[in-house]
Order: C-alpha cells, then structure tokens, then sequence
C-alpha cells in the first residue's frame, strides 16, 4: 500500500533514536494529551492507517511501545507485508528484549521483496545484534 511509504517512513529512525523512557520519568504534559488523543482517535478508526501510524508514533515518543507494537499489528492486519511495519516491529520486540518476536519481524522485513536495500540492511543489522550471545 502507498500510504505506508510516506507514513511510516519515520517510524523506524524514531523506535531506534528514542532511548526508552524510563518508568518514573514524566512524560511531558504535550506529549501525554497528543498521545490521549491519537489514542481516542484509534477508538473511533481502529483501522484507519493514518491514524494507527500517528498513535505508534505517539506511543513510541512516551514510551509505550506495548501501545506502539499493537497499533502496527493492526496495520499487518491491513498489509500483512509491509516490510516499514515490520522492520517497525522488529524493532520495537528488540527494544523490549523480546528476541525472538523480533527476530521472527525482523527477518519477515529483510527477506521482503517491498524492502528497499536500505531497509533490508538495517534489518540484518538488528538481526545481527538480536542473535548475539
């Protein structure tokens, strides 16, 4: 589908760049109300794309990737190959230290034939990484 080329393009660089946010830190006021919000909004469009990408993002940024990783199994619900979803979650299982569901994303994502040499790359990295002893 097109709509995730442009919508979840910065999904991958965010669940990498954030450092998890740690239980007891605040999460700022702005931050809290958009996630509220987009949170309501997955109520009302459960499987509107758009909407699941912003709450993902959303979720991601305050440190629910719980949230963020339900929100992109919708959307492998709509396109069940995605390869942005799936290197998303995969990622976002990594984060976790749920190796092997991130593994098994991370693996779907870089044999994908939708993937971008770039995004099969970052996929073998994290394999890498996740298969390490």
């Amino acid at each position: 589908m097109i709509y995730a080329i442009g919508l979840l393009a910065a999904l991958p660089a965010a669940a990498q760049s954030v450092a998890p946010r740690s239980p007891s830190a605040p999460v700022p006021a702005e931050d809290a109300a958009a996630y509220d919000a987009a949170f309501q909004e997955t109520l009302s469009n459960p499987a509107d794309p758009p909407t699941l990408v912003k709450f993902a993002t959303l979720a991601v940024k305050v440190g629910d990737l719980e949230g963020a990783i339900s929100a992109l199994d919708r959307l492998l619900l709509i396109d069940g190959d995605n390869p942005d979803v799936q290197l998303e979650l995969g990622v976002l299982y990594f984060r976790l230290g749920s190796l092997e569901a991130a593994k098994t994303y991370l693996e779907a994502a870089r044999t994908s034939r939708r993937a971008s040499a770039e995004m099969k790359e970052r996929a073998a990295s994290f394999l890498r990484e996740a298969s390490r002893p």
